[in-house]
């Protein structure tokens, strides 16, 4: 496929400026043309700019609507005749790079910006999915293609031939739109056919291609699909990679009750040493904190419901043997007597604060809110636990 054709897709037509004259960058430094390309692919430091440039402008066009490209590439043929000039001469090779930087940033703003309005299209899905669905269908990038993926595996938008369409989708996020990071192709192949597939597949589809933007994944995912969802954006690969896609704020956070504040207290000693010991590692305990966190806080129901992933299962036991650890801890040199003891004796309150929210703000029945006010203190304890049990 041309370069041109790969790196910012057929819908970039409608620009008035031809594509040829931005798809210049990065040079190919096997037959360099040009003095400019010469002096780039002489240095190391040069290569890596214009490669990382090159990416940040396909997901910068991608990240914008067809019709609002046209300012871009005019910004794009600016900078390459610039560039064309000033690194003509090896000699400028720090002017050079001086240049890539500021282009560079300015691209970053317009991208970050860009995703900002892609976001608030998707804020609308939950009121017209199909007035999103249309302005999604604007735009060329890869998260507002896994949204559609997403818009129509769910249902939620009905389209012609949709496992045919999804397939298109999904071939051109994963050739197409991704960075090519050789982990995440891994686990996007590892998800097989996602028309066929259930939809915490798609959700797991859809988790990936957000983890490459700087777009959260909305609160309605949560309310919408419940424990498919949690599970799709929990803790995933157990390294800094976690800490991708954000995730949405609720309305407030059930561990910020005073009552849980005490139980905090009591155990942070213990646990923010064993987070910095555990290395990359403590972005899986974190992330699976959040989720914890956002699950018991938005739809506390769902804290009742069976896992249904093997990766979820294989949580609930591990939380099972966390919270029976818990009822006869005794390893008072990672967790000291008085502390534990001391977190013991308010538990019991903080359950009981749960209970009463999820009676007056979720409107469970008493039986439900006493038994998912149980389930997020698992959750709770649990989580945190692990971090200081031995390994298995």
């Amino acid at each position: 496929m041309p370069r041109s054709s790969w790196l910012f897709g057929p819908a970039l037509s409608l620009c008035l400026i031809p594509f040829a004259a931005i798809a210049q960058t990065p040079p190919d430094c096997a037959k360099p043309v040009g003095r400019a390309d010469r002096t780039i692919c002489a240095s190391v430091d040069l290569k890596v700019a214009a490669e990382e440039l090159a990416t940040l402008l396909r997901d910068t066009l991608g990240n914008t609507p067809a019709d609002d490209r046209d300012t871009i590439a005019r910004a794009q043929k600016a900078f390459l005749t610039e560039r064309d000039g000033t690194c003509a001469d090896k000699s400028a090779i720090t002017a050079c790079r001086a240049l890539y930087e500021t282009r560079t940033a300015d691209l970053a703003a317009q991208n970050s910006t860009a995703q900002k309005k892609l976001a608030a299209v998707v804020a609308g899905i939950p009121k017209d999915a199909k007035a999103a669905a249309m302005a999604l269908q604007r735009y060329n990038g890869a998260p507002a293609k896994a949204w559609l993926v997403y818009l129509y595996q769910s249902g939620a938008v009905a389209v012609p031939d949709k496992d045919a369409t999804v397939r298109r989708l999904v071939d051109e996020i994963v050739n197409q739109g991704l960075p090519k990071d050789p982990y995440l192709l891994e686990e996007m192949a590892n998800l097989g056919d996602i028309p066929s597939a259930p939809l915490g597949t798609s959700l797991l589809f859809l988790r990936h291609v957000l983890s490459t933007t700087e777009m959260d994944a909305p609160c309605f995912l949560f309310t919408k699909h419940g424990q498919p969802a949690f599970e799709a954006f929990g803790a995933f690969w157990g390294n800094a990679r976690d800490e991708t896609p954000g995730l949405c704020n609720p309305p407030s956070s059930l561990f910020d009750l005073p009552e849980w504040k005490a139980v905090s207290t009591h155990m942070d000693p213990a646990i923010e040493p064993a987070l910095v010991e555990r290395g990359s590692i403590r972005h899986g305990y974190e992330r699976q904190f959040e989720v914890d966190d956002l699950q018991a806080s938005l739809v506390p129901s769902t804290l009742l419901e069976a896992p249904m992933s093997a990766e979820a299962k294989k949580m609930a036991e591990q939380r099972g043997r966390a919270v029976a650890a818990f009822r006869s801890w005794g390893d008072f040199d990672a967790w000291p007597e008085k502390e534990y003891r001391a977190a013991v004796h308010t538990l019991p309150a903080a359950i009981t604060a749960t209970s009463k929210l999820y009676r007056e703000k979720f409107k469970l029945n008493p039986q439900t809110a006493d038994q998912a006010a149980k389930a997020a203190a698992d959750r709770f304890i649990a989580g945190r636990l692990g971090l200081i049990m031995p390994d298995e």
